[in-house]
């Protein structure tokens, strides 16, 4: 996974956010440190956050260590704590309001009042702290972007830690497009010296967080020892090989002013690769997805899955909620695409080949947006079918073409930042494996090299081929993107992953811990199940029955079937 920093002091990322201001454009600032940079391999959705950003700046020595071993050294670390008195004071000479949102309760009146005392011209627009839990409730989010509209201010300061930060600001950073608005973690309780800050010289030699972890260790003891210790040794090995064999970033040449962390091919260890540059070019955002056509959804089936054979239904047709499908979570995430890249309407194409049930479960509210293309030969191949697509769109159109007998883990809006991002004519997500995850951001131009007839596959025959005439780009993931359903396993352990989800739990339990709680239990319209029958994570299909008294544990029972009275199942398919 790719995080690209901007190689800046902060004297000039300071002058940079000013200057933009005095131009009328707002932005969002991000100051990775280890952390960050740790999440962004493992998690694409906050990679992504972080490539949404207008101006990226390394905050933290290990980053400034590798990129100076790697032999495209930054010119130095700029810290979000030093930024928010540095930043302050320049807009207090300059006039310049301030916003702070967030921190513990009375720390961001109290940090507010400090940087008053101290710059006297500092205008503070207003300050807030919202509950926890507050981003899971939408008239709390109303009520922060109703204030921020009502004080208007230039730079809003965010201080909720990350990842939270990052997703609040690229959440409700249109409703002020105006502002400049910076992640700043903790700074807000080191503004108030309810926190020291370590000393100058730890935070020179990288010693910062032994500071950090006297203080607080029950909390930092696995950030920085289970896994940023070893993170960090993995980057300054990779950066040093990345420097002896020669190897630079995939996009350095495109932005030749930034940072790349970039990961091994085999491998995703980011190691960074950089370009000195004597001044900054921000990349704009907006609009960068505008060439985005459609979703391309493959539904196919070269032969039938052991779950086909069960259910005798288009996976995209089974239920994932009690009143959602799969197909209907798929639209639904589409919309949000839609809606994160300023498209009025994204169609949704689903493709199946002859050999394919086809879904029918779409809600009303979708009627318009999704349509089902059936295959009007009977070997075509997901190759051949997506070349016949794009004939249909211009060289420079974008299509997102996915598996549609899948459930995602990250929003569909996040992986198509991400693709989009790496910068390719095809790009892909690889799991750790190096096995594609079936989710492909495609230039329209490169699938025409496909042959009009005959059966072509994508994976095995279209990219290969592809790749010799254009670029081919390969986002490296550490985990799953999605659950593929091909079994009951795999539909049942995608519900408990989604569920466990939607219910704010985490998607791996403890491993030492005994964790027997039900995730979900679903009973499809048209399904009978007598109010004293037992359902552990347990799927049941219209036309079913389920009799008093029997236990079901991580089943699913397919139509027609009959469960009798006092029956247990486990882990199996019950069939009519």
């Amino acid at each position: 996974m790719n995080t690209e920093l901007h190689a800046i002091t902060e004297q000039r990322a300071m002058e940079h956010i000013l200057s933009e201001l005095d131009a009328g454009r707002g932005g969002m600032l991000v100051t990775p440190n280890l952390d960050h940079l740790y999440r962004c391999v493992n998690d694409l959705s906050f990679a992504a956050l972080v490539a949404e950003a207008d101006l990226v700046v390394a905050d933290g020595m290990p980053l400034v260590w590798a990129a100076k071993i790697q032999g495209t050294p930054l010119p130095a670390r700029v810290a979000g704590s030093d930024l928010i008195w540095s930043l302050s004071e320049s807009a207090a000479r300059r006039g310049r309001s301030v916003y702070l949102l967030g921190g513990d309760p009375g720390t961001a009146e109290k940090a507010a009042r400090i940087l008053s005392e101290k710059y006297e011209n500092l205008r503070v627009a207003g300050t807030m702290c919202p509950p926890i839990g507050f981003e899971r409730d939408e008239h709390e989010i109303a009520r922060i972007i109703n204030a921020l509209a009502t004080a208007r201010p230039d730079i809003v300061y965010v201080a909720l830690g990350s990842p939270k930060q990052e997703r609040l600001i690229c959440r409700i950073r249109k409703s002020l497009p105006q502002a400049w608005w910076l992640g700043v973690g903790i700074s807000f309780s080191f503004v108030c010296g309810d926190v020291r800050r370590a000393p100058r010289w730890m935070q020179k030699t990288g010693l910062e967080w032994v500071h950090r972890l006297i203080q607080e260790p029950r909390r930092l003891f696995k950030r920085y020892m289970v896994v940023g210790i070893p993170f960090a040794a993995r980057l300054l090995v990779t950066s040093a090989w990345r420097r002896v064999f020669g190897v630079s970033g995939s996009i350095k040449s495109r932005r030749q002013n930034r940072v790349n962390a970039a990961s091994q091919p085999a491998r995703p260890v980011p190691a960074i690769a950089t370009e000195p540059a004597t001044r900054t070019r921000v990349r704009r955002h907006p609009g960068s997805l505008q060439r985005l056509r459609s979703v391309v959804l493959l539904g196919g089936t070269v032969r039938p899955t052991p779950l086909h054979a069960a259910v005798k239904r288009s996976i995209l047709d089974l239920p994932l909620e009690q009143e959602t499908t799969i197909l209907n979570h798929w639209l639904n995430r589409a919309t949000e695409l839609a809606r994160y890249a300023d498209i009025e309407q994204l169609p949704v194409r689903i493709l199946v080949n002859q050999q394919s049930y086809e879904p029918n479960s779409g809600a009303a509210r979708y009627s318009g947006v999704y349509t089902v293309e059936q295959d009007g030969s009977e070997y075509r191949g997901t190759g051949g079918m997506l070349r016949d697509l794009a004939q249909q769109y211009d060289d420079d159109d974008l299509i997102l073409v996915a598996s549609a007998s899948q459930v995602l883990l990250d929003p569909l809006s996040a992986l198509a930042k991400v693709l989009h991002h790496k910068g390719g004519d095809v790009n892909l997500i690889s799991h750790r494996d190096g096995t594609p995850s079936g989710v492909m951001l495609i230039r329209c131009q490169t699938l025409r090299l496909i042959p009009s007839l005959g059966f072509f596959d994508m994976k095995e025959q279209g990219l290969p081929l592809i790749a010799g005439r254009y670029d081919v780009r390969v986002v490296h993931c550490r985990r799953p993107t999605g659950v593929p359903l091909r079994t009951l396993e795999d539909y049942i352990t995608a519900l408990r992953l989604h569920h466990r989800r939607r219910a704010g739990r985490p998607r791996v339990a403890d491993p030492l811990s005994e964790d027997w709680s039900p995730s979900f239990a679903i009973v499809e319209n048209g399904a009978s199940v007598a109010a004293r029958a037992h359902l552990h994570d347990t799927v049941v299909l219209r036309s079913a029955i389920v009799e008093s008294g029997a236990s079901l544990v991580r089943c699913v029972v397919c139509p027609g079937a009959v469960v009798r009275q006092k029956a247990s199942e486990i882990d199996r398919f019950v069939t009519a």
